[in-house]
């Protein structure tokens, strides 16, 4: 396959409050989002604005000091897989398909020859953000979910919770029910993987994309829940963990 855009690579898309600094960026959410974004940007290294971004999710390389934003993965029985579920298949099939080629655009734009055992399972998989020179690409550390109705102390929340918040928040009223339908499978102790692989032939392509992405995210970033307006943060890095920005 040849990628010739970030913008045809896996990719997703979401409507938040971002907050980002040092190279780090930090997804905000939830009907405290402009509370929480005041109190982090009385902190003058710290920018917060509301917007929409996009996402693009890199496997690590092992040779190389930067990530390959993925497109699309060849498996080694030639089938090609270019959705949001390629993440998922990765995640099964690494060691016994290492021969299997990954499509996709390094930072730079170059589109190198890579397959599964070039990358460096071992780390999750990164998010990433395109901003403008000359800051250019932030990692996405994490999201907060800042909202009146959390009664306790910030909460860091698994993966598979943290996913089906976040899509519950991102996704319309008439795909809530599905949300509910896959948080009522969670509960019952099947991962959120196996409940989305089992709705994949009748569930809308679309609707897949984002419950599928937004679990990407959630194994990618830490997710906290919080209530800036009872429990203000005492630390700024209690909530935006900083990372160094990248020397690609």
């Amino acid at each position: 396959m040849n990628f010739t855009s970030f913008d045809q690579l896996l990719c997703l898309d979401a409507h938040c409050v971002l907050a980002t600094a040092q190279g780090a960026a930090l997804l905000i959410f939830g009907d405290c989002a402009n509370a929480l974004a005041q109190q982090l940007t009385a902190h003058q290294e710290i920018v917060c604005a509301k917007t929409k971004v996009r996402m693009l999710f890199g496997l690590p390389i092992l040779t190389a000091p930067f990530p390959l934003f993925v497109g699309a993965v060849m498996t080694e029985r030639n089938t090609l897989l270019d959705q949001m579920s390629a993440f998922a298949w990765i995640e099964d099939n690494y060691i016994e398909q290492p021969r299997a080629e990954v499509f996709g655009l390094t930072p730079f734009g170059e589109q190198p020859v890579l397959f599964m055992r070039d990358f460096d399972m071992d780390r999750p998989v990164e998010a990433w953000l395109q901003a403008p020179q000359p800051v250019g690409w932030v990692h996405a550390v994490g999201a907060a979910i800042a909202t009146s109705r959390h009664t306790v102390e910030a909460q860091s929340l698994p993966p598979d919770e943290a996913a089906l918040t976040l899509m519950a928040l991102d996704l319309p009223a008439d795909a809530q029910l599905f949300v509910e339908s896959l948080a009522m499978d969670v509960a019952r102790g099947v991962p959120l993987k196996a409940a989305l692989r089992q709705r994949r032939k009748t569930t809308d392509p679309t609707l897949m994309h984002v419950c599928d992405g937004w679990r990407v995210f959630s194994r990618s970033a830490g997710v906290v829940r919080l209530n800036p307006l009872q429990n203000p943060p005492d630390r700024v890095e209690d909530v935006l963990k900083l990372a160094p920005p990248r020397r690609w």
